[in-house]
């Protein structure tokens, strides 16, 4: 039989650099471990949505990871700037063709409070992000 090397249990690396012109739009700032609401309809506007997809998803896994949102309930508020930028981005989600990455994977299995097999793809993740919020109401951001 082939032997196997034991599984690698490192995290995905986020390459915050890539994202320097992203920050404008809100986000994880590592610096000070604080999160800015997202603009993500005015970051797709600009870049397209791809990336900031991206952008997005990793700002919230790292924001999760440090424990910057109390409780699920609270997340959409803090994480979108607006209603339309929630949508905005469960829509380019739901495009996705891709697997999760393991840290996006417990990142929002833990958010969601979901079983592992629930998330499999960024496809289900969005109809799972949008059953759950649909529940609760969108706290307006702070202004900028």
């Amino acid at each position: 039989m082939t032997r196997i090397w034991p599984l690698n249990t490192n995290r995905t690396r986020i390459a915050f650099e890539i994202y320097a012109d992203c920050v404008q739009f809100g986000g994880w700032l590592p610096l000070t471990q604080t999160f800015t609401p997202l603009r993500f309809r005015d970051a797709v506007a600009t870049f397209g949505a791809g990336t900031q997809t991206q952008y997005a998803l990793d700002c919230i896994a790292l924001a999760v990871e440090a424990g910057a949102f109390a409780s699920r309930e609270e997340l959409k508020g803090k994480v979108f700037a607006t209603e339309a930028d929630f949508d905005a981005f469960c829509t380019a989600l739901a495009r996705y063709d891709w697997w999760l990455n393991e840290r996006h994977y417990y990142a929002f299995t833990t958010l969601l409070d979901v079983e592992e097999f629930t998330l499999r793809s960024y496809a289900e993740l969005a109809a799972e992000f949008r059953a759950e919020y649909a529940k609760y109401p969108l706290t307006p951001a702070e202004p900028a």
